[in-house]
């Protein structure tokens, strides 16, 4: 097979990769077990919420104006959609739907998009009218892919809120040292 052949399938390779491995691989153990908030009602998650902070992750390099919205679909099914701003200025956005797929942990969902394996997202705690801690950690022989949002139902929150949210990644052993703040400003513009 000629070198350019070769060069070829493996950019094919990498780019259906790239859709279901985006976090950045750390050498370490994902915490041995995630507990989600067990009383999660989904329609009170229900609405807009907008990224106030994240684990860095391929996938969103460069974005800003993050916000997702959670909506019934039917019983047990949400329709998900994010949207952002670009680093070059333009629009982005993706739909799909999650589900709860475990009775007892009503708190763990799978988020489904076009094209792209379903991924765990587990609401580690909310109270739902201010903030949600949601995280997710897959274990890959030695490394881990580890991926979290602060989420909030504003742009902003104080620091009092902030650290309420952050102090449940860090009761699970999760290094909230590793998040990095989302522009949010009142310039921000939001596709509805």
């Amino acid at each position: 097979m000629k070198t350019f052949q070769i060069l070829a399938i493996l950019a094919c390779v990498a780019g259906l990769n790239a859709g279901s491995i985006v976090g950045k691989p750390i050498v370490g153990k994902c915490p041995p077990v995630i507990t989600t908030k067990p009383d999660f009602d989904y329609k009170q998650y229900a609405g807009i919420w907008y990224e106030i902070e994240r684990v860095p992750v391929i996938f969103e390099s460069g974005m800003s104006c993050v916000q997702a919205t959670y909506n019934e679909i039917s019983a047990g099914v949400i329709s998900v959609k994010n949207t952002a701003v670009l680093a070059t200025g333009g629009f982005t956005n993706i739909t799909g739907t999650a589900t709860a797929p475990y009775p007892d942990q009503p708190g763990y969902l799978m988020v489904k998009f076009p094209f792209r394996p379903a991924a765990g997202y587990r609401v580690l705690d909310t109270d739902y009218t201010t903030w949600a801690s949601v995280y997710e950690c897959v274990q890959t022989g030695p490394f881990k892919f580890e991926y979290g949002w602060l989420l909030a139902r504003t742009n902003t929150l104080t620091e009092e809120q902030t650290k309420t949210a952050m102090a449940t990644y860090t009761k699970q052993g999760i290094d909230a040292e590793q998040f990095i703040k989302t522009v949010q400003s009142d310039d921000c513009v939001y596709i509805a």
